[in-house]
């Protein structure tokens, strides 16, 4: 497999180095794209199942691309298992309740809506607590 070199690296490291020099604009911009891919692998029935702000690269600004998709499933597989994946401040509280049972759309959806609110702060989620 072959990707194209993302310069801006992941959207993490682009929000630790640029984020005095995004404007609302431009970070409603990105979103609206990380948007219509996770619409895409949902349509897809797919699930990405390990969605966080380190799986997603920009090629530029404007250009993200969602990545990693070793964990991804699809919706009609059995995504159960005995213990949940991913990094855990992304993951849905019904994965971690049910110990990796209720992998969906929606959990997925969790974490894009985790990764809007390190978009608009710029932190990641709970930046502030040691994680020792």
């Amino acid at each position: 497999m072959v990707i194209e070199y993302a310069q801006q690296g992941s959207l993490r490291k682009l929000l630790n180095n640029k984020y005095d020099e995004l404007d609302w604009t431009s970070k409603i911009a990105n979103l609206y794209c990380i948007a219509l891919g996770l619409n895409t692998i949902h349509k897809a029935d797919l699930l990405h199942k390990d969605f966080h702000s380190g799986n997603i690269v920009n090629h530029n600004i404007f250009n993200p691309y969602i990545t990693d998709f070793g964990l991804c499933k699809s919706v009609s597989q059995d995504s159960s298992s005995k213990a949940f994946f991913g990094v855990l401040p992304y993951i849905a509280p019904e994965v971690l309740y049910t110990n990796g049972k209720e992998y969906t759309k929606k959990s997925d959806i969790y974490s894009f809506g985790i990764i809007m609110s390190e978009v608009f702060t710029g932190y990641p989620p709970y930046h502030d607590i040691p994680h020792n």
